[in-house]
C-alpha cells in the first residue's frame, strides 16, 4: 500500500494476548521486578506512619500532656521514618524503571531498524510510511508510560490502599466497611456506564492515527506539484477530512468512558470518603464501640486512598495502549525476511540466467510469467516494453529486492538466493529510475558501494558523473549532509547515484534509464562515461527512450509480463512486431517535438 492510498481498513479488533507484551518487555523484566519489589516494600511501610499517627491522636484526644509521655517522641520518629522510607522506595523504584525504559526504547528501535533493513522491498510497497513510522516511533513511545510509570504506580496503587484498608479494619471493622462503601459504589457505577473496553478503543484509535499520519506524509510529498497547478486544496482537503474523521471517531469512542469516569469519580473523592467514615464513626463513638482518635486517623487514611485508586483506573488506558503497541511491534518483528546465506559463493563469470521465472506482488496477480532469458557476460541487453510490462520488476529480482515465486535466477552459475547479500551487491550495481540518497554526507552517499574509497577516488567518480562542481559549491562541499546542508534536484541526485555506481565498479550493471532526469547536453557526456564503465561488464538496461537501445547487443521486449520478442535493433525492426511499432511511435513523437 502506498502513501496515496487510504490506509483505513474495515475496523477489526484483534485479540492480543499478553504474549507479545511479555516478549517486548523481556529485556527489562529483571530491573522491573526489582523496582516492583522496592515499591512493594515502600507501600507495606505505609502502615508505619498510620500506626504512629494513631498513637499521637490517642494522646491528643485523651487531653493528656504530651510532654509527659516518652513514647510521643518515639511515635514522631516512627512517623517521619515511615514517610521517609515510603518516599525513598518510590523514588528508587521510578529511577530504576526510567533507566530500564531508556534502554528498552534504544534496543527496540535498533532491533526494528535492523528488521526493516532485512525485509524485502515489496513489504514497503504494501505498508504506508505512516504505518511504519507509527510502529517505530509512536508504538515504542507508548511503552514508556507502562515501563517507566504504570507498573510501579499500579503496585503502589494496589498495595498502599490494601495496607490502608487492612489498617482501617484492624482499628475498627465498622470504619473499614465505611471506607469500602464509596469504593464499591465507584466501581459499580463505572462498570455499568462504561461499555467499550480500553483495548478495543486503543485498536480503533490506532487505525485512525495511522490514516492521519499517512495523509500528512502524502500531503507534504505532493504539495509542491499541486501548488504549481493551483490544486493544493485537494490534498489539503483529504488531510482535513481524515483529521475530522479521526476527531469524530475519537470523540465517539472516548465519550462513554469519560462520562462513566466523571460520574463514578464523584463517589471516590476525599470529601465523600471522609463523610462516609465520619457518619459511621460518630455513631460508633456514641455507642462506645470505638474511640474518637480512631475515627480521625481512619478518615485521614480514607482521604488518601482515592488518589491511589484513580492511579489504577487511569493506568488501564496505558496498559491497553501498550498491549496494542506491543502486538504491532511483534507482528513487524515476525514479518518473514529474505533468507540469506553467510557462505561466499564461487561465481563463474558475470553471466545472468533466468529460468521459468514467475513473480507477483500478490499471489492472484502475477507481474512476470515464465520468463526465460540469458544475459551473456560482458554484453549489453536492453529491456523495453509498455509501461507496466514488468521491466523494473525483472531487474529488481536480479538485485534480490524480492524472491521469485517460481523458477530461478542465476548469477555466474549460482542461484542469487545462495549468494550472501554483501557479495551480491558487490557484484550487481543498480541505478534505479528514482535514486534515493540517505541523510548522510555527499561523500558517504557516493562511497556507499565502497566505504573504503579515498576522497580522491570519490571526487574522480563525481567528476565523471559531472556533479563535482555542484558538490564543491555546497556549504560544506563533500561533507554536506543531504537534506540538511544540501538540497538537490532530481537530476543532481541522479548524478550522485551515477557517481556511486561508477565508484562501486561492479561486474554487473542494472540501469533504469540512467539519464532520464538530466538535461540533454549533460546526458550526452554521461552516456560516454557509462559506455566506458560498461566495457567488459554485463549491462542490463531498462530503456524508456528507444534511441538508447540501438547499440545494445540484445533487446528484450516485454509485454504483459512475458517475453514477446528479442534480438538486435535491426532484427526487431525487420520483424515488424511490437518493437517496430514502439520504434515508429517513438520516432513520430521525436519528430513531432522537433517540429
Amino acid at each position: 500500500m502506498t502513501d496515496d492510498q487510504d490506509t483505513r481498513q474495515p475496523r477489526r479488533v484483534e485479540r492480543i494476548t499478553s504474549g507479545p507484551l511479555f516478549r517486548v518487555l523481556r529485556p527489562v523484566l529483571a530491573p522491573t521486578a526489582v523496582a516492583v519489589t522496592v515499591q512493594a516494600v515502600g507501600s507495606l511501610c505505609s502502615v508505619i506512619p498510620f500506626s504512629a499517627l494513631l498513637a499521637l491522636a490517642d494522646r491528643l484526644t485523651q487531653h493528656q500532656d504530651l510532654t509527659q509521655h516518652q513514647d510521643v517522641g518515639g511515635a514522631l520518629i516512627w512517623f517521619v521514618a515511615g514517610l521517609g522510607i515510603q518516599s525513598a522506595c518510590g523514588f528508587l523504584a521510578l529511577l530504576i524503571t526510567h533507566f530500564a525504559d531508556v534502554g528498552l526504547q534504544a534496543t527496540l528501535r535498533r532491533t526494528l531498524s535492523t528488521k526493516l533493513g532485512r525485509l524485502p522491498l515489496g513489504w514497503f510497497g504494501e505498508h504506508s510510511s505512516g504505518r511504519v513510522r507509527q510502529i517505530v516511533q509512536n508504538d515504542v513511545d507508548s511503552l514508556h508510560q507502562l515501563v517507566a510509570h504504570t507498573l510501579v504506580e499500579s503496585v503502589a496503587g494496589v498495595l498502599t490502599p490494601a495496607v490502608g484498608l487492612v489498617f482501617c479494619f484492624a482499628v475498627d471493622w465498622r470504619l473499614g466497611l465505611a471506607v469500602i462503601a464509596p469504593m464499591a459504589v465507584y466501581f459499580t457505577v463505572f462498570s455499568a456506564l462504561s461499555r467499550t473496553g480500553n483495548r478495543e478503543i486503543m485498536a480503533r484509535v490506532s487505525d485512525e492515527l495511522a490514516a492521519v499520519s499517512a495523509a500528512i506524509t502524502d500531503y507534504f510529498r505532493g504539495v509542491v506539484v499541486l501548488k504549481v497547478f493551483g490544486r493544493a486544496g485537494e490534498k489539503y482537503g483529504r488531510f482535513t477530512a481524515v483529521s475530522e474523521r479521526f476527531r469524530a471517531e475519537f470523540t465517539g469512542l472516548v465519550r462513554p468512558a469519560m462520562r462513566a469516569q466523571a460520574v463514578a469519580s464523584v463517589f471516590l473523592t476525599a470529601s465523600v470518603m471522609a463523610c462516609s467514615v465520619f457518619a459511621v464513626g460518630v455513631w460508633s463513638v456514641q455507642q462506645h464501640w470505638t474511640r474518637a482518635a480512631s475515627v480521625l486517623v481512619v478518615s485521614t487514611v480514607a482521604m488518601m486512598l482515592p488518589a491511589a485508586i484513580l492511579t489504577i483506573a487511569t493506568s488501564a488506558q496505558a496498559r491497553a495502549e501498550a498491549v496494542e503497541a506491543a502486538g504491532r511491534i511483534v507482528r513487524l518483528l515476525d514479518e518473514p525476511e529474505l533468507p540469506v546465506t553467510d557462505r561466499e559463493a564461487e561465481l563463474g563469470d558475470a553471466a545472468v540466467e533466468m529460468r521459468d521465472v514467475s513473480f507477483g506482488y500478490r499471489q492472484d496477480r502475477p507481474v512476470l510469467r515464465d520468463i526465460t532469458l540469458t544475459f551473456p557476460a560482458r554484453t549489453t541487453t536492453a529491456l523495453v516494453g509498455p509501461s507496466g510490462a514488468g521491466k523494473s520488476t525483472l531487474t529488481a529480482l536480479l538485485a534480490r529486492f524480492h524472491d521469485v515465486d517460481q523458477g530461478q535466477i542465476r548469477l555466474g552459475g549460482v542461484d542469487v538466493r545462495d549468494i550472501p547479500p554483501g557479495q551480491l551487491y558487490r557484484t550487481v550495481g543498480v541505478l534505479l529510475q528514482e535514486p534515493q540518497l540517505p541523510a548522510v554526507s555527499v561523500a558517504e552517499n557516493i562511497a556507499l558501494g565502497r566505504p573504503d574509497a579515498t576522497r580522491a577516488e570519490i571526487e574522480r567518480a563525481a567528476r565523471e558523473a559531472l556533479i563535482h562542481d555542484r558538490i564543491a559549491a555546497l556549504p560544506k562541499g563533500y561533507d554536506s549532509v543531504v537534506g540538511t546542508d544540501a538540497r538537490l534536484s532530481g537530476g543532481e541526485a541522479q548524478r550522485i547515484a551515477i557517481a556511486r555506481l561508477l565508484l562501486a565498479d561492479t561486474p554487473v550493471l542494472v540501469l533504469d534509464e540512467a539519464t532520464s532526469a538530466i538535461d540533454p547536453d549533460a546526458a550526452a557526456l554521461l552516456h560516454g562515461a557509462i559506455r566506458r564503465l560498461a566495457e567488459g561488464r554485463t549491462v542490463i538496461m531498462i530503456a524508456h527512450r528507444l534511441g538508447s537501445t540501438t547499440g545494445a547487443d540484445n533487446t528484450v521486449v516485454l509485454e504483459d509480463g512475458r517475453v514477446v520478442e528479442q534480438g538486435t535493433h535491426t532484427q526487431l525492426l525487420e520483424h515488424g512486431g511490437v518493437y517496430a511499432r514502439m520504434w515508429n511511435d517513438w520516432n513520430d513523437d521525436v519528430c513531432g517535438v522537433a517540429r
